[in-house]
C-alpha cells in the first residue's frame, strides 16, 4: 500500500502545489545561526521592529521554534508512545482549522464523518462550508456514549451509510466531548465532561481498522481536568498518541489535534489556556508524512499570525510556568465546579457530574414553569443571561442546557442569580 492510499484523491492532487519558496523559508540565511543559508531577496516583507515576527517567518505551517515548543509540551503532558518531533505536526490558526485541514486532504467532497450527538454545532461548518464534507451524527438511544457498547452505534451508522451509498471516511472523537452526554436517567450515567477511557479509545481504533477509517481525536480539553469527590470512578485523560495501533488500525490514519483555541472565523471556544485570541492550534499525524505534505499546498489560507506564533512558543517553552499554571487551572476548575453545583443542589436543579472540561449540563426544564427549550431560553434572555441548550447541539433529550463554569466567582454569582430570577 502506498502512502497516497492514506489520503484522499483531492489530497493527492494538492501535493504538486506546495509553494516553491518553502525550501527558502526553511533554510534562511542568518550571519550567526545559519551563515550557509539562503539569502532571501525574492519576497517583499516588512522587516521593521521584529524581523522574524513581521515576516513570512519559517513558512506558513508554524515557526521552527513553535514546532519545537509544541513537541516539548506534547511529550511532557500527553505521554505519546512515540516522542513527537517537528516533522509529525503542522501549526494552524486554531484547532477548528486543524480539523478542517483533515477534511480537505483526507476526504473528498460529499464524503461523511461520524460524530456522536449531541456535538458542537460548529463542526457542521468546519466540515462543510469550504471542504464540502458532511457530518453524520450517531445516536446512542440512552446508552452511555463513553461506554464500550457505544462503539457499536458508530458501526451501525457506518453500515447504514454504506447501504445509502454514502462514503464514510472517519470518526471524530472529542476527549472530553463538548457537549456529549448520556442523557438518560440511570444514576451511574449522570455524568458529562468525561474523557474516553483507554479501553474505549482502543475499541474505536479497532473499529477504524475494521472499516479502514481515519480516526480524528480532538484533544483540545486535554488538561481541563479536576478532582471531583462526587465521582469515585473518574476516568483520567488518555491521549490517542499514547496508544499503540498495532493490531488495531493503520497508524497512518490516526490524527490528533490540540491548541489554544478552536477558532473558525467568528466562532471561538475557550480551552485549556482560555486563549482564543492567539488562534494557534496543531495537527499531529505521526505516521503520515504525505498527508502533512499535502497541507502545505493550501497553508497560505491557514497562515497563523507570527506574533501569535511567538507568544505561543514562549508560553509552551516555559516548563516552570506551565506546571504552575496547569496546577492553578485545575484547582480553580474544581472550585468553580463545587461552587456552581452547591447552587444547583440548593435549588433542586439536576446536573451531570463531571471531572473535565469547562461546562456543566443542567436540567433547567426540571424547575422551569414552561415546557420548551426555546421558552426557557427566552426567560433567561429576559434576565440578560445567555446559556446554550443541548437541543441546539442535536441532543436526543430536551430540557438540558450547557453552563460554562470557568468564570471568576463574581461572574458566576451574577449569572446564577439571574438564572434563579428567570426560573422562579
Amino acid at each position: 500500500m502506498s502512502q497516497s492510499d492514506c489520503i484522499s484523491s483531492r489530497g493527492v492532487g494538492f501535493l504538486p502545489d506546495v509553494p516553491k519558496f518553502f525550501d527558502v523559508l526553511n533554510d534562511l540565511w542568518h550571519p550567526e545561526t545559519n551563515p550557509e543559508g539562503i539569502v532571501n531577496l525574492g519576497l517583499a516583507e516588512n522587516l521593521h521592529v521584529n524581523p522574524h515576527a513581521l515576516t513570512y517567518g519559517d513558512g506558513f505551517t508554524g515557526s521552527k521554534v513553535l514546532r519545537k515548543a509544541f513537541c516539548q509540551f506534547l511529550n511532557r503532558y500527553f505521554e505519546p508512545r512515540i516522542p513527537v518531533i517537528p516533522s509529525h505536526l503542522t501549526i494552524t490558526p486554531g484547532v477548528g482549522n486543524a480539523i478542517e485541514c483533515c477534511e480537505w486532504s483526507l476526504f473528498n467532497s460529499q464524503d461523511q464523518g461520524l460524530i456522536g450527538r449531541p456535538s458542537w454545532i460548529a463542526f457542521n461548518y468546519i466540515f462543510g462550508i469550504r471542504a464540502g464534507v458532511q457530518v453524520r451524527e450517531v445516536s446512542f438511544k440512552g446508552l452511555d456514549p463513553f461506554c464500550l457498547e457505544a462503539v457499536d452505534e458508530y458501526e451501525k451508522e457506518y453500515i447504514a451509510a454504506k447501504k445509502e451509498g454514502k462514503c464514510i471516511q472517519a470518526i471524530l472523537l472529542c476527549s472530553p466531548h463538548n457537549p456529549l452526554d448520556s442523557m438518560n436517567t440511570a444514576e451511574a450515567d449522570k455524568r458529562q465532561g468525561r474523557y474516553y477511557s483507554k479501553q474505549a479509545l482502543m475499541a474505536y481504533m479497532r473499529l477504524c481498522g475494521k472499516w479502514d477509517l481515519h480516526l480524528l481525536v480532538d484533544e483540545i480539553y486535554a488538561l481541563s481536568v479536576f478532582e471531583n469527590t462526587e465521582m469515585e470512578d473518574a476516568v483520567p485523560f488518555t491521549s490517542v498518541l499514547s496508544l499503540s495501533p498495532e493490531g488495531l488500525m493503520d497508524p497512518r490514519k490516526i490524527h490528533a489535534q490540540w491548541g489554544f483555541s478552536r477558532d473558525i472565523h467568528v466562532l471561538t471556544v475557550r480551552q485549556d489556556f482560555g486563549a482564543t485570541g492567539l488562534r494557534i492550534g496543531c495537527l499531529i499525524s505521526q505516521s503520515n508524512p504525505v498527508f502533512l505534505k499535502s497541507l502545505e499546498s493550501f497553508s497560505l489560507f491557514n497562515f497563523p499570525s507570527s506574533l501569535a506564533d511567538n507568544a505561543a512558543a514562549a508560553l509552551l517553552m516555559d516548563e516552570k510556568f506551565m506546571d504552575s499554571y496547569i496546577s492553578l487551572y485545575h484547582s480553580r476548575l474544581e472550585e468553580s465546579y463545587k461552587y456552581v453545583t452547591r447552587f444547583l443542589k440548593k435549588h433542586g436543579i439536576p446536573y451531570r457530574k463531571s471531572n473535565a472540561s469547562l461546562f456543566l449540563m443542567v436540567n433547567l426544564a426540571a424547575v422551569a414553569h414552561v415546557v420548551s427549550d426555546d421558552d426557557i431560553l427566552a426567560l433567561l434572555r429576559k434576565q440578560k443571561l445567555y446559556v446554550t441548550s443541548a437541543s441546539g447541539y442535536q441532543s436526543e433529550t430536551s430540557g438540558w442546557f450547557r453552563v460554562v463554569i470557568a468564570h471568576p466567582q463574581h461572574v458566576l454569582d451574577e449569572g446564577l442569580k439571574r438564572m434563579q430570577r428567570a426560573l422562579s
